[in-house]
């Protein structure tokens, strides 16, 4: 029908310009929290790439409802403020074929979502955390810069530290020099090889140097104590935190065989961000409406207040079942009906139903 490609043309086009606008934003900030990380010696620079690719894709995911939301209220909004609902109206054009329209483009636009939620959303993760966890094994994410010194302090201590150069994987550093001094005993460690690794059972970063020799003065008597070594280990606190990426990282069906709360949640978690788009897009259509004086940016704050409230829910309420604070059957319903509740009732009292 002619009339459901011209309202899916007009939605598609406002949906995706307004994505396009808040991916913008989000990909900005996470560049520039990058570019600090990587200026601070945090982060590699050829990982810059990849993460902000990461980023992009999952942003993408997440803003697809709000921008659903907000192409729709100034999709319609321009229809309102053009007249051109009100022509439809005179023709005998309810409020029904509108919604046919929407859903035609939503169903599509749901199933798209749904697979990337449940499928590449955590193929995502898991490549983000493939990657964090390599980055965590490289010296640039304690902050060792390479052919340069690093000066530090921590704990009362101060640090020099100087890398020659490193291996093919960027991982084992030649010619390590590292000078500590912490007021009552300075110390003096050089080798020819240092390796940067997790170990396995504690979960913390090891820096192995290998084949050196340490140099010990004691700053009370200036007494000097030496003596060689073929291995020798020191704990390095990781300067990259990150949260808890298990579950987010988990496939859809582990989630689904699981039974604790925290996987439950998570699943909800999941579909919550599926249904979101479609009651976005049941509450965008009678939110948009507006009389020619008021403009068609005339509700668009209130359609952002109204998804602000239900996206703190969703938060509130997956983190109230993951403390198993709600019966895992309940999940996240509570979130969605009244709001589902509320866009028909917005219908039936601005046209008195679907009709």
């Amino acid at each position: 029908m002619i009339l459901n490609r011209y309202l899916i043309k007009e939605i598609l086009q406002a949906f995706l310009a307004t994505l396009l606008v808040l991916l913008l934003i989000i990909v900005g900030n996470t560049v520039a929290r990058l570019l600090g990380n990587v200026s601070s010696g945090q982060l590699p620079v050829d990982a810059l790439g990849i993460l902000v690719l990461i980023g992009s894709i999952k942003g993408a995911i997440q803003l697809a409802p709000v921008a659903l939301l907000i192409g729709m209220m100034l999709a319609f909004g321009r229809l309102y403020r053009d007249n051109e609902v009100s022509a439809m109206h005179a023709s005998g054009i309810g409020p029904g074929q509108f919604y046919q329209a929407i859903f035609l483009l939503l169903l599509p636009l749901t199933l798209f979502l749904a697979v990337q939620v449940l499928y590449v959303f955590p193929l995502l993760e898991q490549s983000q955390k493939s990657i964090t966890s390599e980055i965590k094994q490289r010296p640039e994410s304690s902050g060792i810069p390479v052919g340069e010194f690093m000066h530090s302090q921590s704990g009362g201590r101060s640090f020099t530290l100087f890398v020659e150069s490193l291996n093919e994987q960027n991982v084992v550093m030649n010619n390590f020099f590292m000078q500590t001094d912490d007021g009552k005993e300075k110390r003096v460690m050089m080798a020819e090889q240092a390796l940067l690794f997790i170990d396995q059972a504690s979960g913390e970063r090891v820096l192995q140097i290998n084949n050196g020799s340490r140099y010990d003065q004691k700053i009370s008597d200036g007494s000097f104590t030496l003596f060689t070594f073929s291995e020798h280990g020191i704990r390095v606190p990781s300067l990259i935190s990150g949260v808890d990426q298990e579950l987010s990282a988990a496939p859809t069906l582990a989630l689904l065989k699981a039974t604790d709360a925290p996987s439950n949640a998570e699943l909800h978690w999941r579909f919550g961000i599926i249904l979101s788009a479609p009651i976005m897009a049941l509450l965008a259509f009678p939110l948009s409406y507006t009389t020619p004086r008021q403009g068609r940016f005339g509700k668009l704050a209130v359609g952002i207040l109204l998804y602000a409230v239900y996206a703190n829910l969703m938060i509130t309420g997956k983190s109230m079942l993951e403390d198993g604070k709600i019966p895992g059957f309940l999940g996240l319903w509570w979130v969605h009906i009244p709001f589902v509740i509320l866009a028909l009732w917005l219908v039936w009292r601005r046209y008195g139903g679907l009709r």
